[in-house]
């Protein structure tokens, strides 16, 4: 049954309504002015546990990001890279569109992202769904439809709350007792978001289920859910967490790292004794400037003498190190991007070649599958438009930069036309755009024709000599 024959309430019901002015209006007018609307759980209530359980708790996998700093650091890092930098339109090659600011279609795309829901543009939307995706491997975008079958609003859905249906065909939504449901993007098939049962013909409109798109991060041990790439970094974070706990402890508990109180010439009285333990415990606690004055008998030395807790800090430094360093391996992410500055840290040529291999390996993926959604199910499919291309904006500008003096440099000796550059850059080609520069000037090539032109007496631009070179 195709989504253009499928009934929904009574046969051959025209609806309109009637203003007060008296003026009729139909159900072709109402669907310009219809507002997308987001289907999780607004009622419904009943038991259900027919779903598929995940590898991992994705709560726990999520409540990962408020206990690790460096974990935290990473993950937020890579959503803002892959997501958060901003997007484009592009139009294709076969598209041969002249002036895109001008196109019906690129303007109706740019304003729909602009606003894809009531609160939301595209790239919020977007970055709580990647932040799902990088914290617990899975994630999800809600889609909803308006009466012509056209895709109207895209939500975030929270992936702690949803899980799949053993028939793989639909997914559950729980918060408390509540349960909602949802079909998988492009079924045509009509579901009731509040039993999950396949129906022919439903007449509430709201119980029309909407549309989910999954996104995980593939494994081995679920045909449907995800794993973080970063969970083998779990014990590093969970070593963290302890050494953080013991310290805290430690120091909550003894205030200063511990001393030795060395007598010599008597004996530890218990007057001394007390004194020494009423500083340490309570006096001290709160400022490290307080001043203990003993009186002791004569002849009679104390000394105190800090322990050997250095080896031990140092230890606890080089474990963190350590464990940041492998969490950091685990994301592939480079110190810097997370804000880790180091001393000696890579420089140069070994740097620029660690930023390209973080953006090969880990964000150009990330992004090529973002915007094949965006492409294929969100403009092609759902909004039946053809001829244009969604992609992100790139984290690496410095690149742009090193482009532009490079074909600069190109131009000024020669080696390519303003039109070639043009070309490079995907612009459309400029009358007198194709001439060769002599090296250093902007002379036109002999035989090659510009708007420059000779003095009276045919010699060539004031500053130049005939051989091309700068007087």
């Amino acid at each position: 049954m195709s989504r253009d024959n499928r009934v929904v309430g009574e046969k051959n019901q025209v609806q309109c309504i009637v203003t007060d002015s008296g003026r009729i209006v139909t159900e072709k007018e109402l669907k310009k002015y219809e507002v997308p609307s987001s289907k999780q759980l607004s009622s419904g209530m009943f038991k259900y546990d027919k779903t598929i359980a995940p590898p991992h708790d994705l709560m726990k996998l999520m409540s990962w990001l408020y206990l690790s700093v460096v974990h935290n650091s990473c993950v937020n890092t890579k959503v803002q890279d892959t997501v958060g930098i901003g997007y484009f339109l592009e139009p294709e090659e076969e598209a041969k569109i002249k002036d895109k600011e001008k196109d019906k279609n690129y303007k109706f795309l740019m304003d729909f992202f602009n606003k894809v829901n009531d609160k939301e543009n595209l790239t919020k939307m977007l970055k709580k769904v990647a932040l799902d995706y990088e914290g617990c491997g899975n994630s999800y975008i809600e889609v909803s439809r308006g009466k012509d079958g056209k895709v109207n609003g895209l939500y975030h859905v929270n992936a702690t709350t949803i899980k799949w249906h053993r028939d793989k065909d639909k997914l559950v939504q729980k918060v408390g007792q509540k349960y909602v449901y949802f079909k998988l993007f492009g079924e045509e098939k009509i579901l009731d978001r509040f039993t999950g049962e396949w129906v022919d013909t439903i007449g509430d409109l709201d119980a029309v289920a909407n549309e989910v798109i999954p996104i995980i991060q593939y494994t081995f041990m679920s045909a449907v859910y995800g794993l973080p790439e970063w969970l083998p970094a779990l014990y590093y974070m969970y070593g963290d967490m302890k050494e953080m706990e013991y310290n805290t402890d430690f120091f909550s508990n003894f205030g200063i790292p511990a001393y030795a109180l060395i007598i010599e010439g008597g004996t530890l009285t218990q007057e001394v004794s007390d004194e020494v333990s009423k500083y340490f415990e309570t006096t001290l606690k709160g400022s490290s400037h307080k001043t203990l004055t003993l009186g002791t008998p004569s002849g009679v030395t104390l000394r105190f003498e800090r322990l050997s807790v250095e080896t031990k800090e140092a230890s606890f430094r080089m474990y963190h190190k350590d464990n940041r360093d492998s969490i950091l391996t685990a994301h592939r992410v480079p110190p810097y991007r997370a804000a880790i500055v180091e001393q000696g840290s890579l420089g140069g040529n070994v740097a620029t070649e660690t930023d390209r291999i973080y953006l090969d390996s880990v964000i150009n993926p990330r992004q090529a599958d973002f915007s094949w959604i965006i492409n294929e199910l969100i403009i092609k499919q759902g909004l039946e438009i053809n001829g244009w291309i969604f992609g992100f904006e790139d984290i690496n500008v410095d690149d742009r930069d090193k482009d532009s003096q490079i074909y600069q440099r190109y131009v000024n000796i020669g080696a390519m036309t303003p039109n070639e550059v043009r070309q490079e850059l995907g612009l459309e080609a400029y009358e007198g755009g194709d001439v060769h520069y002599l090296p250093g000037s902007y002379v036109p090539v002999s035989g090659e024709q510009d708007d420059t032109k000779p003095d009276k007496e045919g010699k060539e631009p004031d500053g130049v000599d005939d051989t091309g070179s700068e007087e």
